[in-house]
């Protein structure tokens, strides 16, 4: 065998070897570039989510950083160093420790050095909301919520994100604040600060439902002549004394109770676990001494008197509305009987109450039928000694108890809110009364009827007043309405007004008198600024006439200035000659009182008109 065909045998063995050698290795070669490719694409893809981690860690708006266990920062980012007003360099390596704590909330530098995390520890699970102060020293809430984190090398780090939540913490507290206010609002006085009437309600409900039903106090307590404090000091005094009532009874009633203010200058205290009502007198004494005491307001002294009414409820259930109905009575047993004093709802009065309760549903039935009687007492022109007219005085035969007289029942009529409609009534018995006189002769006579501040405000009345004079024929200068002195009359300029509705009267042709004059703080300026004909002198001051120089001084002045103003006089409650000579000589033009003649009924006073002449007493006796 040729040389040339042993070197191509050993070509070509060596081919079979040397082929899938180069084959497998050219294949090798292209799995590890492909491997070489990809890890190289995954390396650009981590350094670009590092990149883009970096960007969102430097650029978060909340604060991040990386602590050590020791609680040493490794690293933070940009927004933390500027929630604390620091830099970068002045954090790293640093505890917040030591830069974030409010000053008189550092902590000491063992205290810092003593600082580990614990992962166990449940207050890091959530968030912790704590107050920073910032390098420049302002103040701000810190929303911390923390994680933990092991490095490749095992080590354990927490990475904490920090957030400034001040506006929110703000906002939070502002909407507390102001939902507290409300709730204030809500349940408690605005001028006094101490609880309302809904409050007030709420707890005596809650005290009278307890399963151990113990027994209840209620005190209603009411400033006496109130209504003199603003009209002689104002309104100003009037608030600072409404103000020194709530804190003295706030400081002298246990801390079980609760005062609470119900009404314009009414207050109640309610009682739990009272004792018995002799607990409520040693209270009620208690507070009415110490509201009476003087207390210095805007240099002036000011002094202000209560009276008291306390009611306990009984072993059976009571509700609030019971118990203020009781202690209401109560309160106003101690007004009737000389205010500044406390009155009991014992044995008695409820028995009192009771008769009361029942008069009232009488009452309000014999309105609505008209089964009211009225009566009629005259007055007299001093000077010529001629009857000149008479006033409408209502008088209450009940079917059982008698005749009942209106000191006692109008109280009840006013409580019922009936007053209008009485006085409806008498506007239609006077004005049936004065047609009569016309009819036997007696048409000169005047006749008058109370207006009440209901009627006044009545939208019939002065209709059914017009239409009354006009269907009787009657002279409506010969019917006078008259309205207390202490009316809150308003200003003549409002329609709607009492002083207006005067004014209309007035143009109407009507009279008008003040009533009950002499009493009250503002009856001077109301003949400045009513449009009024003529004044009835109280019959307090005439009582008081013989025997109390300044009230003989006052009423001088009252006729002195009526007289000047051109306004009629006259003098109620005249009880006996030396009264009537007295008012004669000071110039009052006009009486009536029981020394001239007792209220009479119809048939009676067409009887002692006919013999007026001889029923007139005698003056100079």
């Amino acid at each position: 065998m040729s040389i040339f065909v042993v070197s191509i045998l050993f070509l070509g063995a060596l081919a079979l070897v040397l082929i899938p050698l180069l084959y497998r290795a050219c294949r090798h070669n292209t799995r590890l570039r492909d491997e070489l490719h990809e890890t190289r694409r995954d390396i650009a893809q981590t350094l670009h989510d590092v990149e883009h981690l970096k960007l969102a860690c430097e650029h978060a708006p909340d604060g991040i950083v990386i602590q050590d266990m020791k609680g040493r920062i490794l690293w933070a980012n940009n927004s933390y160093c500027r929630i604390h007003g620091l830099s970068r360099e002045e954090v790293i390596g640093r505890s917040p420790l030591e830069h974030a704590l409010p000053d008189g909330k550092k902590f000491s530098a063992q205290q810092i050095a003593d600082f580990r995390f614990d992962p166990a520890d449940p207050k890091w699970n959530g968030y912790e909301l704590v107050e920073n102060q910032r390098s420049d020293g302002t103040l701000f809430w810190n929303q911390i919520s923390v994680s933990f984190v092991k490095t490749a090398e095992g080590e354990e780090n927490a990475i904490l994100v920090c957030r400034d939540v001040t506006e929110q913490v703000d906002q939070q507290t502002q909407l507390h604040d102001i939902s507290q206010r409300l709730e204030q609002q809500a349940t408690h006085d605005t001028l006094t600060g101490i609880p309302n009437r809904g409050a007030f309600l709420d707890f005596i409900e809650g005290a009278l439902g307890t399963e151990q039903r113990d027994p209840v106090g209620l005190l209603h307590i009411d400033l006496d002549n109130f209504k003199d404090m603003n009209d002689t000091h104002g309104h100003s005094a009037g608030d600072a004394v409404l103000v020194h009532a709530a804190n003295v009874i706030r400081d002298n009633i246990r801390n079980c109770d609760l005062v609470a203010r119900v009404g314009g200058d009414e207050f109640v205290v309610a009682c739990p676990e009272s004792t018995d009502l002799d607990h409520l007198n040693r209270l009620s004494q208690a507070l009415i001494q110490a509201i009476s005491e003087p207390f210095e307001w805007m240099g002036r002294i000011l002094r202000v008197q209560a009276s008291i009414g306390a009611a306990l409820s009984h072993s059976q259930p009571s509700t609030a509305g019971e118990l203020l109905v009781r202690s209401d009575f109560a309160l106003y047993e101690a007004k009737r009987s000389g205010r500044n004093q406390a009155v009991l709802y014992d044995e008695d009065l409820h028995a009192r109450h009771s008769v009361q309760l029942r008069h009232a549903l009488d009452l309000a039935e014999a309105i609505d039928i008209g089964a009211l009687d009225f009566y009629f007492q005259p007055t007299m022109d001093l000077t010529s000694r001629q009857i000149v007219g008479m006033e409408t005085l209502v008088r209450w035969l009940h079917p059982e108890d008698g005749l009942i007289l209106p000191d006692d029942f109008l109280p009840i009529v006013k409580d019922l809110g009936l007053m209008g409609s009485l006085d409806l009534l008498a506007m239609e018995a006077a004005l049936s009364e004065k047609a009569r006189l016309n009819e036997i002769g007696q048409g000169h006579l005047n006749v008058a009827f109370n207006a009440s501040p209901e009627l006044l405000n009545h939208p019939d009345f002065v209709d059914r007043l017009v239409w009354g004079v006009e269907a009787g024929s009657i002279d409506r200068s010969q019917i006078t309405i008259e309205v207390l002195e202490n009316t809150d009359f308003g200003e003549a300029a409002e329609i709607k007004s009492h002083a207006a509705i005067i004014k209309d009267l007035r143009l109407a042709g009507f009279h008008v008198h003040l009533d009950d004059f002499g009493v009250g703080f503002a009856g001077l300026s109301h003949l400045a600024s009513l449009d009024v004909s003529g004044v009835k002198i109280d019959r307090s001051l005439i009582g008081a006439l013989l025997n109390d120089p300044q009230s003989r001084k006052i009423v001088r002045k009252i006729v002195e200035l009526a007289n000047d103003l051109g306004l009629t006089v006259i003098a109620e409650g005249v009880e006996d000659v030396q009264a009537a000579n007295v008012l004669q000589n000071m110039g009052c033009a006009i009486i009536q009182g029981y020394w001239l003649s007792r209220p009479l009924t119809t048939e009676a006073l067409h009887i002692w008109l006919q013999e007026s002449a001889k029923n007139v007493p005698p003056l100079h006796a």
